[in-house]
């Protein structure tokens, strides 16, 4: 899988809601997608070329294919 970055990045701190851990999305980046609360996200842990671990979240609300 071949990743290409938009040149655009943020920090998000980690949160802790009893057993459920969640990360956030900046606001004018979820504002930027359209995207609505309670809307559902596929989120997929990866790791890149050196083997550290990521997170790929498709923002469009769609499944990952291929």
């Amino acid at each position: 899988m071949r990743i290409n970055f938009d040149n655009l990045g943020w920090i998000s701190k980690v949160s802790q809601k009893r057993s459920t851990f969640s990360v956030s999305i900046n606001k004018l980046v979820a504002t930027g997608c359209c995207l609505e609360k309670g809307q559902k996200l596929y989120c997929y842990l990866v790791k890149d070329d050196k083997n550290r671990p990521a997170v790929i979240t498709y923002l469009d609300g769609k499944k990952r294919t291929g």
